[in-house]
């Protein structure tokens, strides 16, 4: 598959690197976040991102990047969970339909129900408009410090407890490291294919993710078949009673939609919460 000049690909935001050198990035991940998370795109010189909806969900966490990325002038759009599977960027390349976009996207001729492609068509021109200078000089004045209070805003975790079992609270899977092997891990990720592997590169214990809204091809939840055959416990809790990219949401209001083999072989059912759910685990 050849990509225009200037795209790069990529299933998770957390593979995103600072020595990335493309303006385009067409990006598997829900379109969530914070200021870091924008801050973080932004010193990677990424000028115009798409990202999945994760079926916009509660609060519209699923679409509340864009308020970020807009305040860091990054052209930003969220592609229909219908139109494209989350965690997969060749599908949203290949498939995805703008559901919502930054004022800067609509002002540079995006359209809602435009294709991806249609919409990296308009804005090409506009793209190579900008200066490279603009981030040679951004590069010069984000400081090594700042680089590195940025990143440790960007990977917060907590660690609390529920009747006494430990948890590990945090907003993305791609927060984890390799202190985490072993943990119960309650997270604002989606449960897509790329959430997997980051659960499985970490060999935790038990996992939660938000469902982002299911969507094409079960894609929100389609890492928990994988992760029953790596053995780790795994569910998914509906897209509308916790917030995508907001752990501790998930953990105090997250209500259970799906669950894998090893859940269920622990009598965590649907519908439960994720209290109750970890209260069953060990």
């Amino acid at each position: 598959m050849e990509l225009p000049k200037g795209v790069v690909l990529l299933d998770s935001l957390g593979d995103l690197q600072a020595n990335n050198t493309n303006p385009i990035l067409v990006c598997g991940s829900h379109c969530g976040g914070n200021r870091d998370l924008a801050k973080h795109v932004n010193n990677c010189h990424v000028k115009v991102v798409f990202l999945n909806n994760a079926g916009v969900g509660k609060n519209q966490a699923g679409i509340r990047g864009l308020t970020h990325y807009e305040a860091e002038d990054i052209l930003a759009c969220s592609v229909s969970h219908n139109s494209a599977e989350i965690g997969i960027s060749r599908d949203t390349w290949q498939s995805g339909i703008i559901s919502h976009a930054t004022p800067q996207a609509k002002a540079a001729g995006i359209k809602i129900g435009d294709s991806v492609k249609e919409a990296v068509i308009k804005i090409a021109q506009i793209v190579e408009l900008i200066p490279s200078t603009q981030n040679d000089r951004r590069i010069d004045s984000y400081s090594e410090s700042e680089a590195k209070d940025n990143k440790a805003d960007l990977k917060k975790q907590t660690q609390t407890q529920i009747d006494g079992i430990d948890v590990t609270v945090t907003d993305s899977i791609t927060f984890l490291n390799e202190s985490n092997a072993d943990d119960i891990v309650v997270c604002g990720s989606h449960g897509g294919l790329s959430a997997g592997h980051y659960a499985q590169k970490r060999k935790v214990k038990a996992v939660f993710f938000n469902d982002a809204g299911i969507g094409k091809n079960s894609a929100g939840i389609k890492s928990l078949e994988s992760l029953t055959d790596a053995g780790i416990l795994a569910c998914t809790v509906d897209c509308m009673s916790a917030e995508i990219f907001n752990g501790q949401d998930v953990l105090t209001n997250g209500i259970i939609s799906v669950c894998n083999q090893i859940a269920k072989d622990r009598n965590i059912k649907e519908k439960m919460t994720v209290i109750e759910a970890v209260k069953l685990i060990l």
